[in-house]
């Protein structure tokens, strides 16, 4: 009897592990849509996957699909073991071959992570901008200027770099990029010629970091990141706060840095969306701390308004350094997974580092922030320099008459 129940303990305990899931499941299910915190998780989420929309039965959805579909999506992934078998799959593609397997991130040349879209955008490059269109930003720019400066306001505008124009030599070998090969891979010579002959000042970062790659042991791009490090995003913070001008209350700018060996935060975002189940964060990255002799002399915190989209971050986190750290309403403008993008709002204290206070992100209450604000900063990225909202929300903002005929 013994030996018999010992032959079947093996079937006993497959039976249990399945039963164990399959009610797993069946629980995670029912209370996924109005008891979220019920569910039984992963000690370890998934990072960048979103929860699929809710099941909706109706006889269409069933003739289509689209039933059946969202109740497999909802079914796999109310299983308690689905982060581990997404990070299993994703390790073995990885480790096996060297390649993503989290849709829209490619690995390159020495581990390098980059996003698909950055890559995408940088080999197409060649044609220029519309002329109608690249005048209206212009001018746009240069009369938000003008309207911050009649206020009494600092100022600055900055386009940010993105990995990919900074760094295709590590794209993934046999990248074809057409860009590379027809030699047209500088898109900013149109928006620099326009912004000069309205007389604008503005911080270039692309040329920058270009310029001073040769003065630092490390890139300014973590390889598991898709953002600047800190040491890029400083670099041009520094230049931005001279051109907002001491007047504005953030002092005379400047910082050190430390290397560091093991990446956090954004330094790592990338490499977080893999969902491997062993992840390298051991790669060089930037810490910035206060240059010496910079105190802090401040009789209130200035109040930066910033405008722009994720590089932004760095520089938030860079200000922190600043001898009079600002409280800053940051405004921006996040990409989602089907590349369109939506308006996000954070008020973050001075000297805060983190992501801070979120807010609603309603355009009537830009106005406000920016009559309120001692400076405005900004900032549009290479990759998408004149297409979103910001230039053009902040022009709106700063010329209600305008607007209102």
């Amino acid at each position: 009897m013994r030996r018999a129940l010992s032959h079947r303990l093996p079937i006993f305990a497959a039976a249990g592990a399945v039963s164990f899931f399959f009610l797993a499941s069946l629980w995670n299910y029912a209370v996924e849509r109005d008891h979220p915190k019920w569910r039984l998780r992963s000690a370890q989420p998934l990072a960048g996957v979103a929860r699929p929309a809710p099941t909706e039965l109706s006889l269409e959805k069933i003739l289509s699909g689209e039933t059946q579909k969202s109740f497999s999506s909802n079914l796999a992934q109310s299983l308690p073991v689905f982060p581990f078998a997404v990070r299993a799959r994703n390790q073995l593609l990885y480790s096996l071959f060297g390649v993503s397997g989290a849709p829209g991130l490619v690995v390159g040349r020495g581990e390098q992570l980059f996003e698909r879209f950055y890559i995408d955008e940088f080999c197409r490059r060649g044609a220029p901008p519309d002329g109608t269109a690249l005048a209206r930003w212009a001018q746009r720019v240069a009369e938000n200027e003008a309207a911050a400066h009649a206020r009494g306001k600092g100022f600055a505008y900055l386009i940010s770099p993105s990995k990919a124009s900074q760094y295709p030599q590590y794209f993934p070998a046999g990248t074809k990029c057409p860009a590379l090969a027809r030699g047209t891979i500088d898109k900013l010579a149109p928006y620099r010629a326009a912004l000069d002959a309205r007389g604008l000042r503005f911080v270039d970062s692309p040329a920058l970091l270009e310029a001073r790659k040769k003065d630092y042991e490390i890139d300014f791009f973590p390889r598991g990141g898709t953002h600047w490090n800190l040491l890029g995003a400083a670099l041009a913070t520094r230049e931005a706060t001279r051109l907002i001008g001491e007047e504005a209350g953030l002092g005379r700018f400047d910082f050190d840095w430390r290397r560091g060996d093991v990446a956090e935060g954004t330094d790592r975002d990338l490499l977080d969306l893999l969902n491997l189940l062993w992840p390298d964060p051991h790669y060089p990255v930037a810490a910035i701390v206060r240059a010496p002799g910079a105190e802090r002399r401040c009789e209130r915190a200035p109040r930066l308004l910033a405008l722009g989209g994720s590089f932004m971050r760095e520089i938030i986190v860079a200000l922190a350094a600043a001898p009079c750290p600002p409280q800053i309403d940051y405004w921006f403008s996040m990409r989602l997974a089907n590349d369109d993008f939506d308006l996000i709002r954070y008020r973050t204290e001075p000297g805060e580092t983190g992501n801070g206070e979120r807010r609603p992100a309603d355009l009537s209450e830009l106005r406000a922030s920016a009559e309120a604000a001692d400076a405005i900063l900004l900032e549009e990225n290479e990759a998408n320099i004149g297409t979103l909202s910001q230039v053009e929300n902040l022009w709106r903002a700063l010329h209600p008459a305008a607007v209102a005929k």
